[in-house]
């Protein structure tokens, strides 16, 4: 028997999804076309609306997996020696993560102020998170004011370093100093 063999409705599910990851730092998430991906995956474009009822369900699994990377590389690895699991290792990871992926970045970003409602939706949460995850590694209590800075906080950070990584105007310890420095002002302890 020479056929190949099915994949399980999971496999498939997480296959057209990778393939969304693959083209989203070229390509905004409402701008993949359900084509493209069905013919990347070797399937019709009916097979896909198997998987995910909808463009939106199949955006939204895109965009989902796209934060739930970006959660991958921000949190810390167990057993991070020194102060890999402080502000400042989180800061160091935020960076990287932009240095590195800074297309699929930028696309999450965008398609959340683009108006896109699974985006922005995604895009919440994944701030809601950092806040309180930040608040929780300064070791601060969780109240409006100081989620209100922690989100303004990341605001700024987010702005900053997206356009750092297009033209570096100084050393990277020194951004990561500078935005530790504004991060100490806003929310001194």
């Amino acid at each position: 028997m020479t056929g190949r063999a099915r994949r399980s409705a999971d496999d498939r599910r997480a296959q057209l999804v990778q393939i969304g990851l693959e083209l989203l730092p070229t390509t905004p998430v409402q701008e993949l076309t359900i084509d493209e991906v069905a013919r990347r995956a070797g399937i019709s474009r009916s097979l896909l609306f198997h998987y995910f009822p909808s463009k939106r369900d199949y955006y939204a699994a895109v965009t989902r997996a796209a934060a739930e990377l970006l959660w991958a590389h921000l949190l810390p690895r167990p057993g991070t020696p020194g102060d890999g699991s402080g502000v400042d290792g989180m800061l160091d990871r935020y960076v990287g993560w932009v240095e590195t992926f800074r297309e699929t970045h930028l696309a999450f970003v965008r398609g959340a102020s683009g108006g896109d409602p699974w985006v922005a939706e995604v895009y919440a949460e994944t701030r809601d998170r950092l806040v309180e995850v930040g608040l929780r590694t300064l070791g601060l209590p969780d109240d409006a004011r100081r989620r209100q800075l922690v989100l303004a906080f990341f605001a700024f950070t987010e702005d900053l370093v997206a356009q750092w990584v297009l033209e570096p105007t100084m050393p990277r310890e020194e951004l990561l100093a500078l935005l530790r420095d504004v991060l100490d002002r806003l929310l001194p302890r």
